[in-house]
């Protein structure tokens, strides 16, 4: 039996104190020792000299695919530099390929994409992770659930892969209309529930955010392939959710949900 701790988490970007914050998440994250980690808001700039992925891959000693979104000039360590805030996956194993797609376009917010990844597992079968971030306007619910729905499809599509998981920032509460579409749609679980993590979940907290305590970041999994069965789940919890002992800083404005796969 093998269990794989798998993470989303949004990084902010370049938002906070970067630099800083990058190494508090890189401390965090090498002590939760995970497998997989999925990234939203992955921060890249030549300019600036600062790529999230590549450097969070770097401290941890993980396989990386990145891609690039949301291109346009941030204010970033006193200069206005030209950059990505993209998605991403960080594996311990060997990521064989990588797709992406357009989501429904939102007024005022056309440029959400998600990612699907396939990731060799040592027992020899593969893993798909289906990697989102959707669109975070207020008054576009109906946007939001098209997009889920999307991708739901698209986590759908190419079943011959064992595990079949989606995770990233949905910009939904639990119990919203857009996460029941897409659970409907992909006959998906939640695997923080699933994995019996502890009740309340925050992910977004009055820390950054006044009077929000919120879990908005999840992870789900579709049944096994021609099964009406779901993987097994275990450990799940909020994580990256500590204030680093030396710069005393959060490593990011969101906090991480964590569960872990048992194969």
């Amino acid at each position: 039996m093998l269990q794989i701790p798998i993470i989303t988490i949004n990084t902010w970007k370049c938002d906070g104190n970067y630099r800083v914050r990058m190494l508090a998440m890189a401390s965090q994250l090498k002590n939760l020792a995970p497998g997989i980690i999925a990234c939203q808001e992955c921060f890249f700039s030549e300019e600036g000299e600062a790529d999230t992925l590549h450097y969070l891959a770097g401290k941890l000693k993980m396989n990386y695919a990145f891609f690039p979104g949301r291109f346009k000039k941030r204010f970033f360590e006193n200069n206005w530099v030209e950059s990505y805030s993209g998605l991403g996956i960080l594996s311990k194993y060997p990521i064989k390929s990588t797709e992406h797609f357009q989501l429904p376009i939102v007024a005022d917010d056309d440029d959400r994409k998600a990612m699907k990844t396939i990731i060799a597992l040592p027992d020899g079968s593969n893993l798909a992770i289906t990697n989102l971030h959707l669109t975070h306007l207020k008054d576009v619910v109906a946007g939001r659930i098209l997009q889920a729905i999307e991708v739901a499809e698209v986590a759908l599509r190419g079943r011959g892969n064992k595990y079949n998981l989606v995770c990233g920032d949905f910009n939904a509460e639990p119990g919203s209309k857009e996460l029941t579409s897409f659970m409907k749609t992909a006959k998906a679980i939640d695997c923080y529930i699933a994995g019996n993590g502890p009740e309340p979940r925050y992910s977004v907290t009055s820390q950054y955010y006044d009077h929000k305590h919120v879990c908005i970041d999840h992870i789900f999994s579709l049944p096994l392939p021609g099964k009406k069965d779901y993987p097994q789940f275990v450990n799940s919890g909020v994580v990256l959710n500590n204030v680093d002992s030396e710069s005393g800083v959060y490593p990011s404005d969101h906090f991480g949900i964590a569960t872990t796969l048992v194969i």
